[in-house]
Protein backbone atom coordinates (compact mmCIF):
# COMPACT_ATOMS: atom_id res chain seq x y z
CA UNK A 1 0.00 0.00 0.00
CA UNK A 2 1.31 3.27 -0.93
CA UNK A 3 2.20 5.96 1.69
CA UNK A 4 3.06 9.56 2.14
CA UNK A 5 4.99 8.90 5.21
CA UNK A 6 9.10 10.71 3.55
CA UNK A 7 10.89 7.19 2.97
CA UNK A 8 13.29 8.12 0.52
CA UNK A 9 15.89 6.63 -1.90
CA UNK A 10 17.79 7.15 -4.29
CA UNK A 11 19.86 5.91 -7.33
CA UNK A 12 24.03 6.24 -7.55
CA UNK A 13 24.97 8.32 -10.12
CA UNK A 14 26.94 6.39 -12.95
CA UNK A 15 29.97 7.87 -14.88
CA UNK A 16 27.96 8.65 -18.17
CA UNK A 17 25.62 10.25 -16.06
CA UNK A 18 28.00 12.44 -14.74
CA UNK A 19 29.75 13.28 -17.57
CA UNK A 20 26.32 14.53 -18.69
CA UNK A 21 25.53 16.57 -15.83
CA UNK A 22 29.23 18.10 -16.89
CA UNK A 23 27.56 19.21 -19.93
CA UNK A 24 24.74 21.18 -18.23
CA UNK A 25 21.96 20.23 -21.20
CA UNK A 26 19.07 21.55 -19.97
CA UNK A 27 16.94 18.69 -22.37
CA UNK A 28 17.54 15.57 -23.51
CA UNK A 29 14.54 15.05 -25.66
CA UNK A 30 14.48 14.51 -28.80
CA UNK A 31 13.42 13.23 -31.96
CA UNK A 32 9.86 13.16 -32.28
CA UNK A 33 8.66 11.72 -35.78
CA UNK A 34 4.81 12.01 -36.42
CA UNK A 35 4.72 8.86 -39.39
CA UNK A 36 0.92 10.16 -39.59
CA UNK A 37 -1.80 12.51 -37.82
CA UNK A 38 -4.14 9.70 -37.23
CA UNK A 39 -1.48 7.03 -35.78
CA UNK A 40 0.87 6.81 -33.32
CA UNK A 41 3.79 9.02 -32.98
CA UNK A 42 7.21 7.41 -33.01
CA UNK A 43 9.33 8.91 -30.14
CA UNK A 44 13.12 8.41 -30.20
CA UNK A 45 15.18 9.81 -27.74
CA UNK A 46 18.10 12.00 -28.04
CA UNK A 47 21.40 10.74 -26.56
CA UNK A 48 23.47 12.55 -25.15
CA UNK A 49 27.72 12.60 -24.96
CA UNK A 50 29.89 15.17 -23.40
CA UNK A 51 31.76 17.08 -25.84
CA UNK A 52 35.29 16.77 -26.37
CA UNK A 53 37.76 18.27 -23.85
CA UNK A 54 39.83 21.29 -25.49
CA UNK A 55 43.21 19.40 -24.86
CA UNK A 56 44.34 17.20 -27.42
CA UNK A 57 44.63 14.36 -25.55
CA UNK A 58 41.36 14.29 -24.84
CA UNK A 59 40.34 15.50 -28.49
CA UNK A 60 41.44 12.72 -29.91
CA UNK A 61 39.75 10.41 -27.52
CA UNK A 62 36.60 11.94 -27.61
CA UNK A 63 34.86 12.10 -31.23
CA UNK A 64 32.92 15.12 -32.09
CA UNK A 65 28.99 14.97 -31.76
CA UNK A 66 25.82 14.78 -34.00
CA UNK A 67 23.46 17.57 -32.94
CA UNK A 68 19.63 17.09 -33.33
CA UNK A 69 16.16 17.39 -31.60
CA UNK A 70 12.96 17.86 -33.20
CA UNK A 71 11.11 19.68 -30.71
CA UNK A 72 9.31 23.42 -31.03
CA UNK A 73 12.00 26.34 -31.70
CA UNK A 74 11.13 29.51 -30.37
CA UNK A 75 12.14 33.09 -30.68
CA UNK A 76 13.85 35.11 -27.80
CA UNK A 77 9.69 36.36 -26.98
CA UNK A 78 8.85 32.93 -26.89
CA UNK A 79 7.04 32.44 -30.37
CA UNK A 80 7.06 29.93 -32.42
CA UNK A 81 10.15 30.43 -34.65
CA UNK A 82 8.49 28.44 -37.73
CA UNK A 83 10.66 25.29 -37.12
CA UNK A 84 10.79 22.24 -35.50
CA UNK A 85 14.16 21.40 -34.79
CA UNK A 86 16.31 22.64 -31.91
CA UNK A 87 19.64 21.68 -30.80
CA UNK A 88 20.46 18.11 -28.64
CA UNK A 89 22.83 15.64 -28.61
CA UNK A 90 23.47 12.30 -30.15
CA UNK A 91 25.65 9.44 -29.34
CA UNK A 92 25.20 8.29 -33.00
CA UNK A 93 28.01 9.16 -34.40
CA UNK A 94 29.98 8.79 -31.12
CA UNK A 95 30.89 5.69 -30.59
CA UNK A 96 34.35 4.43 -31.89
CA UNK A 97 34.42 2.22 -34.94
CA UNK A 98 30.47 2.24 -35.28
CA UNK A 99 29.56 0.54 -32.59
CA UNK A 100 25.90 0.13 -31.18
CA UNK A 101 24.73 3.57 -29.15
CA UNK A 102 24.33 2.99 -25.52
CA UNK A 103 20.73 3.71 -23.95
CA UNK A 104 19.70 7.22 -24.03
CA UNK A 105 19.41 8.92 -20.76
CA UNK A 106 15.91 9.84 -19.53
CA UNK A 107 14.70 12.68 -17.61
CA UNK A 108 13.95 10.08 -14.67
CA UNK A 109 17.29 8.97 -14.96
CA UNK A 110 18.63 12.53 -14.45
CA UNK A 111 15.96 13.34 -11.49
CA UNK A 112 17.29 10.05 -9.58
CA UNK A 113 20.42 11.99 -9.59
CA UNK A 114 19.33 15.13 -8.32
CA UNK A 115 16.10 14.74 -6.14
CA UNK A 116 15.21 12.31 -3.28
CA UNK A 117 12.73 9.98 -4.50
CA UNK A 118 9.52 8.99 -3.00
CA UNK A 119 7.74 5.81 -2.39
CA UNK A 120 5.24 6.91 -5.38
CA UNK A 121 7.99 7.15 -7.71
CA UNK A 122 8.72 3.86 -7.34
CA UNK A 123 5.48 3.03 -7.68
CA UNK A 124 4.49 4.52 -10.61
CA UNK A 125 7.30 3.59 -12.40
CA UNK A 126 6.47 0.12 -12.20
CA UNK A 127 2.85 0.15 -12.94
CA UNK A 128 2.17 -0.92 -16.26
CA UNK A 129 -0.80 0.13 -18.27
CA UNK A 130 -0.97 2.21 -22.41
CA UNK A 131 -1.98 5.77 -23.01
CA UNK A 132 -5.70 5.95 -23.93
CA UNK A 133 -6.67 4.78 -27.35
CA UNK A 134 -8.46 8.13 -28.46
CA UNK A 135 -6.08 9.54 -30.53
CA UNK A 136 -4.05 6.12 -31.95
CA UNK A 137 -4.48 2.43 -32.46
CA UNK A 138 -2.65 1.00 -29.89
CA UNK A 139 -2.75 -2.05 -28.04
CA UNK A 140 -4.49 -1.90 -24.88
CA UNK A 141 -2.47 -4.67 -21.81
CA UNK A 142 -4.34 -5.14 -18.55
CA UNK A 143 -0.89 -5.75 -17.17
CA UNK A 144 -1.91 -3.98 -14.08
CA UNK A 145 -5.32 -5.69 -13.93
CA UNK A 146 -7.71 -4.38 -11.81
CA UNK A 147 -8.19 -7.52 -10.08
CA UNK A 148 -4.90 -6.99 -8.22
CA UNK A 149 -5.81 -2.93 -7.42
CA UNK A 150 -9.04 -4.79 -5.75
CA UNK A 151 -7.29 -7.21 -3.42
CA UNK A 152 -4.29 -4.87 -2.40
CA UNK A 153 -7.41 -2.19 -1.71
CA UNK A 154 -8.93 -5.37 0.34
CA UNK A 155 -5.43 -5.84 2.24
CA UNK A 156 -5.74 -2.09 3.21
CA UNK A 157 -8.93 -2.34 4.22
CA UNK A 158 -10.34 0.46 2.37
CA UNK A 159 -13.92 -0.13 4.13
CA UNK A 160 -12.75 -0.32 7.47
CA UNK A 161 -14.31 3.08 9.09
CA UNK A 162 -16.71 5.27 7.77
CA UNK A 163 -14.27 7.80 6.37
CA UNK A 164 -12.21 5.16 4.04
CA UNK A 165 -15.97 4.05 3.37
CA UNK A 166 -17.01 7.96 2.31
CA UNK A 167 -14.02 8.65 0.39
CA UNK A 168 -14.47 5.63 -1.63
CA UNK A 169 -18.18 5.74 -2.48
CA UNK A 170 -17.30 9.59 -3.61
CA UNK A 171 -14.93 8.91 -6.18
CA UNK A 172 -16.19 5.62 -7.17
CA UNK A 173 -19.72 7.64 -8.05
CA UNK A 174 -17.38 10.45 -9.33
CA UNK A 175 -14.91 8.20 -11.44
CA UNK A 176 -18.41 6.64 -12.94
CA UNK A 177 -20.09 10.43 -13.69
CA UNK A 178 -16.85 11.47 -15.50
CA UNK A 179 -16.93 8.36 -17.43
CA UNK A 180 -19.75 9.09 -18.84
CA UNK A 181 -19.19 12.66 -19.63
CA UNK A 182 -16.34 10.96 -21.53
CA UNK A 183 -18.04 8.51 -23.85
CA UNK A 184 -21.48 11.20 -24.00
CA UNK A 185 -19.08 13.71 -25.28
CA UNK A 186 -17.02 11.64 -27.84
CA UNK A 187 -20.27 9.78 -29.23
CA UNK A 188 -22.21 13.31 -29.64
CA UNK A 189 -19.01 14.14 -31.51
CA UNK A 190 -19.36 10.79 -33.42
CA UNK A 191 -22.66 11.59 -34.24
CA UNK A 192 -22.09 14.94 -35.81
CA UNK A 193 -19.34 13.54 -38.03
CA UNK A 194 -21.35 10.27 -39.66
CA UNK A 195 -25.05 11.58 -39.14
CA UNK A 196 -26.53 11.79 -42.97
CA UNK A 197 -26.63 15.82 -44.03
CA UNK A 198 -30.21 15.33 -43.79
CA UNK A 199 -30.57 15.20 -40.28
CA UNK A 200 -27.82 18.20 -40.16
CA UNK A 201 -30.84 20.46 -38.72
CA UNK A 202 -31.73 17.74 -35.81
CA UNK A 203 -27.44 17.97 -35.12
CA UNK A 204 -27.72 21.44 -35.33
CA UNK A 205 -31.00 21.52 -32.64
CA UNK A 206 -29.17 18.76 -30.29
CA UNK A 207 -25.91 20.63 -29.80
CA UNK A 208 -23.76 18.75 -32.25
CA UNK A 209 -23.14 21.27 -34.58
CA UNK A 210 -21.68 24.75 -34.06
CA UNK A 211 -20.23 25.46 -30.61
CA UNK A 212 -17.94 28.67 -30.47
CA UNK A 213 -18.66 29.77 -34.11
CA UNK A 214 -16.66 26.92 -35.72
CA UNK A 215 -17.48 23.52 -34.77
CA UNK A 216 -20.20 23.02 -37.08
CA UNK A 217 -18.29 24.05 -40.04
CA UNK A 218 -18.64 22.57 -43.31
CA UNK A 219 -15.21 19.89 -44.13
CA UNK A 220 -14.58 16.84 -45.10
CA UNK A 221 -16.17 13.92 -43.73
CA UNK A 222 -13.59 11.86 -41.22
CA UNK A 223 -13.13 8.51 -41.73
CA UNK A 224 -12.61 7.46 -38.31
CA UNK A 225 -13.32 9.01 -35.26
CA UNK A 226 -11.84 9.03 -31.93
CA UNK A 227 -15.55 7.50 -30.54
CA UNK A 228 -14.92 4.18 -33.34
CA UNK A 229 -11.35 3.99 -31.74
CA UNK A 230 -12.59 3.80 -28.38
CA UNK A 231 -15.54 1.37 -28.90
CA UNK A 232 -13.07 -1.18 -31.00
CA UNK A 233 -11.09 -1.35 -27.41
CA UNK A 234 -13.75 -0.29 -25.26
CA UNK A 235 -13.63 -3.61 -22.39
CA UNK A 236 -9.70 -3.07 -22.07
CA UNK A 237 -9.44 0.76 -22.43
CA UNK A 238 -12.28 1.11 -19.45
CA UNK A 239 -10.31 -1.55 -17.17
CA UNK A 240 -6.78 0.43 -18.16
CA UNK A 241 -8.70 3.98 -16.93
CA UNK A 242 -10.18 2.10 -13.90
CA UNK A 243 -7.30 0.47 -12.66
CA UNK A 244 -5.16 3.92 -13.01
CA UNK A 245 -7.68 5.28 -11.43
CA UNK A 246 -7.87 3.00 -8.40
CA UNK A 247 -4.09 3.58 -7.77
CA UNK A 248 -4.63 7.45 -7.50
CA UNK A 249 -7.38 7.41 -5.06
CA UNK A 250 -5.43 4.74 -3.00
CA UNK A 251 -2.09 6.79 -3.07
CA UNK A 252 -4.38 10.55 -2.38
CA UNK A 253 -6.23 8.50 0.51
CA UNK A 254 -3.34 7.18 1.58
CA UNK A 255 -1.99 10.83 1.82
CA UNK A 256 -5.45 11.89 3.62
CA UNK A 257 -5.09 8.86 6.46
CA UNK A 258 -1.15 10.66 7.26
CA UNK A 259 -2.31 13.80 7.80
CA UNK A 260 -0.71 15.49 4.89
CA UNK A 261 -4.08 17.34 4.05
CA UNK A 262 -7.91 17.08 4.67
CA UNK A 263 -10.41 14.81 2.47
CA UNK A 264 -11.71 17.01 -0.37
CA UNK A 265 -13.42 19.73 0.71
CA UNK A 266 -16.31 19.84 -2.16
CA UNK A 267 -16.93 15.64 -0.83
CA UNK A 268 -17.43 17.14 2.47
CA UNK A 269 -19.69 20.10 2.04
CA UNK A 270 -23.18 18.35 1.04
CA UNK A 271 -24.51 22.02 0.00
CA UNK A 272 -21.86 21.60 -2.76
CA UNK A 273 -23.63 22.76 -6.32
CA UNK A 274 -21.61 19.63 -7.70
CA UNK A 275 -25.00 17.78 -5.59
CA UNK A 276 -27.54 20.04 -7.58
CA UNK A 277 -28.87 17.93 -10.43
CA UNK A 278 -30.12 21.29 -12.53
CA UNK A 279 -26.13 22.49 -12.07
CA UNK A 280 -24.73 19.17 -13.08
CA UNK A 281 -27.17 19.04 -16.52
CA UNK A 282 -26.59 22.45 -16.97
CA UNK A 283 -22.10 21.92 -16.74
CA UNK A 284 -23.00 18.19 -18.92
CA UNK A 285 -24.79 20.07 -21.39
CA UNK A 286 -22.58 23.05 -21.58
CA UNK A 287 -19.28 20.05 -21.76
CA UNK A 288 -20.90 18.07 -24.46
CA UNK A 289 -20.92 21.25 -26.80
CA UNK A 290 -17.37 21.73 -26.00
CA UNK A 291 -16.38 18.57 -26.68
CA UNK A 292 -18.14 18.38 -30.01
CA UNK A 293 -16.37 21.50 -30.96
CA UNK A 294 -12.86 20.14 -30.32
CA UNK A 295 -13.36 17.18 -31.54
CA UNK A 296 -13.69 18.50 -35.11
CA UNK A 297 -10.83 20.71 -34.94
CA UNK A 298 -9.07 17.52 -33.27
CA UNK A 299 -9.50 15.27 -36.01
CA UNK A 300 -9.05 17.90 -38.68
CA UNK A 301 -6.22 19.05 -36.94
CA UNK A 302 -7.53 22.48 -37.60
CA UNK A 303 -7.60 25.04 -34.40
CA UNK A 304 -9.38 27.83 -34.14
CA UNK A 305 -8.26 30.88 -34.55
CA UNK A 306 -8.47 33.24 -31.40
CA UNK A 307 -10.80 35.98 -31.84
CA UNK A 308 -8.69 38.38 -30.46
CA UNK A 309 -6.35 39.84 -32.60
CA UNK A 310 -3.78 42.43 -32.84
CA UNK A 311 -2.92 42.76 -29.03
CA UNK A 312 0.43 43.01 -27.86
CA UNK A 313 -0.36 42.62 -24.00
CA UNK A 314 -0.33 38.77 -24.30
CA UNK A 315 2.98 36.76 -25.44
CA UNK A 316 2.35 34.88 -28.63
CA UNK A 317 2.34 31.51 -27.26
CA UNK A 318 -0.45 32.34 -25.31
CA UNK A 319 -2.53 32.87 -27.79
CA UNK A 320 -2.31 29.50 -29.42
CA UNK A 321 -6.22 27.86 -28.67
CA UNK A 322 -3.99 24.62 -26.70
CA UNK A 323 -6.29 21.16 -26.55
CA UNK A 324 -8.28 23.06 -29.89
CA UNK A 325 -10.85 24.73 -26.87
CA UNK A 326 -13.17 26.97 -27.97
CA UNK A 327 -11.71 31.02 -27.54
CA UNK A 328 -8.26 29.30 -25.65
CA UNK A 329 -7.84 31.18 -22.34
CA UNK A 330 -9.65 34.64 -23.69
CA UNK A 331 -13.71 33.78 -22.88
CA UNK A 332 -15.72 33.22 -19.80
CA UNK A 333 -16.88 30.57 -21.41
CA UNK A 334 -13.72 29.17 -22.00
CA UNK A 335 -12.85 29.44 -18.57
CA UNK A 336 -16.71 27.80 -17.37
CA UNK A 337 -15.53 24.55 -19.02
CA UNK A 338 -11.78 24.03 -18.22
CA UNK A 339 -12.07 22.69 -15.08
CA UNK A 340 -14.95 19.85 -15.84
CA UNK A 341 -13.22 19.00 -19.44
CA UNK A 342 -10.01 18.62 -17.95
CA UNK A 343 -11.70 15.74 -15.43
CA UNK A 344 -13.24 14.30 -18.23
CA UNK A 345 -9.95 13.69 -19.60
CA UNK A 346 -8.90 12.10 -16.62
CA UNK A 347 -11.60 10.16 -15.92
CA UNK A 348 -12.10 11.93 -12.26
CA UNK A 349 -8.73 11.52 -11.22
CA UNK A 350 -7.08 15.57 -12.07
CA UNK A 351 -7.94 16.44 -8.58
CA UNK A 352 -6.12 13.86 -6.57
CA UNK A 353 -3.26 13.79 -8.98
CA UNK A 354 -2.77 17.64 -8.18
CA UNK A 355 -3.02 17.32 -4.49
CA UNK A 356 0.11 15.82 -4.70
CA UNK A 357 1.32 19.15 -4.77
CA UNK A 358 0.31 19.41 -1.07
CA UNK A 359 2.65 16.98 0.06
CA UNK A 360 5.46 18.98 -0.01
CA UNK A 361 3.87 21.96 1.29
CA UNK A 362 3.16 20.34 4.28
CA UNK A 363 6.66 19.09 4.70
CA UNK A 364 7.78 22.86 4.28
CA UNK A 365 5.23 24.24 7.17
CA UNK A 366 6.02 21.00 9.49
CA UNK A 367 9.39 21.97 8.80
CA UNK A 368 9.90 25.24 9.46
CA UNK A 369 7.99 25.39 12.36
CA UNK A 370 6.42 28.69 11.32
CA UNK A 371 2.48 29.40 11.98
CA UNK A 372 0.38 28.94 8.57
CA UNK A 373 -0.66 32.77 9.28
CA UNK A 374 3.10 34.06 9.18
CA UNK A 375 3.36 32.53 5.69
CA UNK A 376 2.88 33.87 2.00
CA UNK A 377 2.33 31.58 -0.74
CA UNK A 378 1.99 32.13 -4.80
CA UNK A 379 0.26 30.13 -7.03
CA UNK A 380 1.00 30.68 -10.51
CA UNK A 381 -0.65 30.35 -13.69
CA UNK A 382 -3.67 29.18 -11.29
CA UNK A 383 -6.61 29.01 -14.14
CA UNK A 384 -10.05 28.78 -12.78
CA UNK A 385 -8.35 28.64 -9.13
CA UNK A 386 -9.77 24.92 -8.39
CA UNK A 387 -6.46 24.01 -6.95
CA UNK A 388 -6.18 27.09 -5.40
CA UNK A 389 -9.29 25.84 -3.52
CA UNK A 390 -7.39 23.01 -1.82
CA UNK A 391 -4.67 24.56 -0.79
CA UNK A 392 -7.08 27.09 0.84
CA UNK A 393 -8.75 24.59 2.96
CA UNK A 394 -6.23 23.00 3.61
CA UNK A 395 -4.28 26.79 4.93
CA UNK A 396 -7.45 28.56 5.75
CA UNK A 397 -5.14 31.04 7.43
CA UNK A 398 -2.66 31.41 4.58
CA UNK A 399 -1.88 34.42 3.03
CA UNK A 400 -2.28 33.49 -0.74
CA UNK A 401 -2.12 35.13 -3.88
CA UNK A 402 -3.77 33.67 -7.00
CA UNK A 403 -1.97 34.51 -10.52
CA UNK A 404 -2.96 33.80 -13.84
CA UNK A 405 -2.64 36.19 -17.46
CA UNK A 406 -5.77 35.08 -18.23
CA UNK A 407 -8.28 38.09 -16.71
CA UNK A 408 -11.32 35.50 -17.36
CA UNK A 409 -9.83 32.44 -15.45
CA UNK A 410 -8.85 34.84 -12.83
CA UNK A 411 -12.87 35.97 -12.42
CA UNK A 412 -13.54 31.92 -12.08
CA UNK A 413 -10.87 32.01 -9.83
CA UNK A 414 -12.06 34.61 -7.77
CA UNK A 415 -15.70 33.13 -8.28
CA UNK A 416 -14.36 29.62 -6.71
CA UNK A 417 -11.98 30.87 -3.88
CA UNK A 418 -15.42 33.01 -2.48
CA UNK A 419 -17.48 29.78 -2.72
CA UNK A 420 -14.95 27.88 -1.29
CA UNK A 421 -15.23 30.53 1.60
CA UNK A 422 -19.04 30.60 1.80
CA UNK A 423 -19.14 26.84 2.22
CA UNK A 424 -15.76 26.20 4.50
CA UNK A 425 -15.33 29.69 5.99
CA UNK A 426 -18.88 31.79 6.38
CA UNK A 427 -18.30 34.31 8.72
CA UNK A 428 -14.92 34.42 9.07
CA UNK A 429 -12.76 37.33 8.00
CA UNK A 430 -9.40 36.55 6.26
CA UNK A 431 -8.47 39.72 4.59
CA UNK A 432 -8.31 39.61 0.89
CA UNK A 433 -10.77 39.57 -1.82
CA UNK A 434 -14.19 39.13 -0.67
CA UNK A 435 -12.42 37.72 2.76
CA UNK A 436 -10.91 35.13 1.17
CA UNK A 437 -7.44 35.16 2.46
CA UNK A 438 -6.28 35.38 -1.07
CA UNK A 439 -5.33 38.65 -3.65
CA UNK A 440 -5.44 37.99 -7.43
CA UNK A 441 -2.90 38.65 -9.70
CA UNK A 442 -2.54 39.10 -13.19
CA UNK A 443 0.84 38.55 -14.50
CA UNK A 444 2.96 35.98 -16.59
CA UNK A 445 5.09 33.27 -14.98
CA UNK A 446 8.10 34.43 -17.12
CA UNK A 447 7.36 38.47 -15.80
CA UNK A 448 5.91 38.33 -12.30
CA UNK A 449 4.68 41.39 -11.00
CA UNK A 450 5.61 41.05 -7.03
CA UNK A 451 8.92 42.38 -5.53
CA UNK A 452 11.97 40.59 -4.69
CA UNK A 453 11.91 37.56 -2.00
CA UNK A 454 8.31 37.94 -1.18
CA UNK A 455 7.01 34.77 -1.31
CA UNK A 456 7.78 31.84 0.91
CA UNK A 457 6.26 29.45 -1.35
CA UNK A 458 5.46 29.48 -4.97
CA UNK A 459 3.59 26.74 -6.35
CA UNK A 460 2.99 26.28 -10.03
CA UNK A 461 0.73 23.21 -11.53
CA UNK A 462 -0.05 22.10 -15.28
CA UNK A 463 2.37 25.14 -16.97
CA UNK A 464 5.19 23.97 -17.97
CA UNK A 465 4.20 21.77 -20.76
CA UNK A 466 2.23 24.68 -22.66
CA UNK A 467 5.58 27.12 -22.14
CA UNK A 468 8.50 27.51 -24.90
CA UNK A 469 11.71 26.53 -23.10
CA UNK A 470 13.13 29.89 -23.43
CA UNK A 471 10.30 30.73 -21.67
CA UNK A 472 10.72 28.14 -18.74
CA UNK A 473 13.93 29.50 -18.08
CA UNK A 474 12.83 33.03 -17.36
CA UNK A 475 9.55 31.97 -15.75
CA UNK A 476 11.92 29.55 -13.09
CA UNK A 477 14.53 32.22 -12.88
CA UNK A 478 11.55 34.51 -11.58
CA UNK A 479 10.28 31.83 -9.17
CA UNK A 480 13.39 31.85 -7.44
CA UNK A 481 13.37 35.67 -7.31
CA UNK A 482 9.98 36.46 -5.58
CA UNK A 483 10.84 33.37 -3.48
CA UNK A 484 12.54 34.45 0.01
CA UNK A 485 15.55 32.86 1.31
CA UNK A 486 14.68 29.55 2.23
CA UNK A 487 11.80 29.17 0.35
CA UNK A 488 9.85 26.22 -1.63
CA UNK A 489 8.76 25.71 -4.89
CA UNK A 490 6.64 22.94 -5.89
CA UNK A 491 6.31 22.36 -9.71
CA UNK A 492 4.16 20.01 -10.81
CA UNK A 493 2.88 18.63 -14.37
CA UNK A 494 3.05 15.97 -16.98
CA UNK A 495 5.00 13.14 -16.54
CA UNK A 496 8.22 13.14 -18.63
CA UNK A 497 10.22 10.39 -20.07
CA UNK A 498 10.85 7.81 -18.26
CA UNK A 499 8.95 8.52 -15.16
CA UNK A 500 6.12 5.78 -16.72
CA UNK A 501 8.31 3.70 -18.63
CA UNK A 502 5.72 1.92 -20.51
CA UNK A 503 4.12 5.07 -21.67
CA UNK A 504 7.70 6.16 -23.42
CA UNK A 505 6.64 5.38 -26.47
CA UNK A 506 3.46 7.46 -26.99
CA UNK A 507 4.19 10.02 -24.37
CA UNK A 508 4.27 12.30 -27.51
CA UNK A 509 0.89 11.88 -28.66
CA UNK A 510 -0.83 14.88 -26.26
CA UNK A 511 1.78 16.88 -28.37
CA UNK A 512 -1.15 15.85 -31.34
CA UNK A 513 -3.59 18.06 -29.04
CA UNK A 514 -2.39 21.27 -30.41
CA UNK A 515 0.03 21.13 -27.41
CA UNK A 516 3.62 22.50 -29.58
CA UNK A 517 5.41 22.38 -26.57
CA UNK A 518 4.62 19.47 -25.20
CA UNK A 519 7.59 16.72 -26.84
CA UNK A 520 10.07 19.53 -25.89
CA UNK A 521 8.61 19.37 -22.36
CA UNK A 522 8.64 15.87 -21.52
CA UNK A 523 12.62 15.74 -22.02
CA UNK A 524 13.41 19.07 -20.56
CA UNK A 525 15.67 18.71 -17.50
CA UNK A 526 13.99 20.71 -14.73
CA UNK A 527 16.00 20.01 -12.12
CA UNK A 528 19.27 21.22 -14.04
CA UNK A 529 17.06 24.46 -14.95
CA UNK A 530 16.13 25.28 -11.68
CA UNK A 531 19.72 24.62 -10.23
CA UNK A 532 21.03 27.06 -12.59
CA UNK A 533 18.67 29.44 -11.22
CA UNK A 534 19.52 28.96 -7.65
CA UNK A 535 17.01 26.33 -6.19
CA UNK A 536 18.41 23.20 -4.51
CA UNK A 537 16.70 19.53 -5.94
CA UNK A 538 14.45 18.84 -2.97
CA UNK A 539 12.30 15.97 -3.46
CA UNK A 540 10.03 14.26 -6.48
CA UNK A 541 6.72 12.71 -6.21
CA UNK A 542 4.59 10.52 -9.27
CA UNK A 543 0.95 10.07 -9.27
CA UNK A 544 -0.21 8.84 -12.04
CA UNK A 545 0.01 11.16 -15.32
CA UNK A 546 1.42 13.79 -12.97
CA UNK A 547 4.97 14.59 -11.42
CA UNK A 548 5.92 17.00 -8.72
CA UNK A 549 9.07 18.33 -7.96
CA UNK A 550 10.02 20.59 -5.21
CA UNK A 551 12.84 22.97 -4.90
CA UNK A 552 14.22 25.15 -2.02
CA UNK A 553 15.89 28.64 -2.10
CA UNK A 554 19.37 28.51 -0.13
CA UNK A 555 19.39 30.80 2.78
CA UNK A 556 22.81 32.88 2.18
CA UNK A 557 25.56 31.30 4.39
CA UNK A 558 24.65 27.71 4.32
CA UNK A 559 26.47 24.91 2.79
CA UNK A 560 25.31 24.11 -0.44
CA UNK A 561 23.15 20.90 -0.53
CA UNK A 562 24.87 17.82 -1.42
CA UNK A 563 22.96 15.23 -3.21
CA UNK A 564 20.67 12.44 -1.45
CA UNK A 565 22.43 9.31 -0.71
CA UNK A 566 21.31 6.36 -2.07
CA UNK A 567 19.43 3.21 0.10
CA UNK A 568 21.71 1.05 1.63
Amino acid sequence: MLSATRLLRSHASGSRAAAFLGGRRRCIAARAVQLDRESPTEVVYAEVTEAASSSTAAAAAAPATTVFYTSVGTNDNGSPAGSDTTHGLSFADAQPGGGPSPEPVKVADLDAQKFKLHPSVAFWQGFSSQINTMWAQTEVSMTAPIQTLVERAVEARVLSDPQSAAYWAYHTARMSFFVSQAAAGVFAHHLSETLPSSLSGLASLAGLGSAGGSAGDSGPKVQETPFSRLSANAGKEFGNRTAEAIATFQQDYDNIRSGYYPLPWDMTSPRHRQYNPLNVLGRSAQFIQESVATLRRRVRGQPEPLWLEGSKLYPQYYTNTFHFQTDGWFSAQSANVYEFSTEVLFFGRQDAMQRTSLLPIADYVRESGARPADLKLLEVAAGTGRFHTFIKDAYPDMRTVCSDLSPFYLARARNNVRYWRRLRAPGRFLGGVDETGTEFLQTAAEDIAAPDESFDIVVCVYLFHELPEAVRRRAVSEFARVLRPGGLLVLTDSVQLGDRPAWDNTIGLFSNFNEPYYRSYVACDLGSMCEEAGLTPDTKYLCSATKTLSFRKAVPGEAPATAPAADN
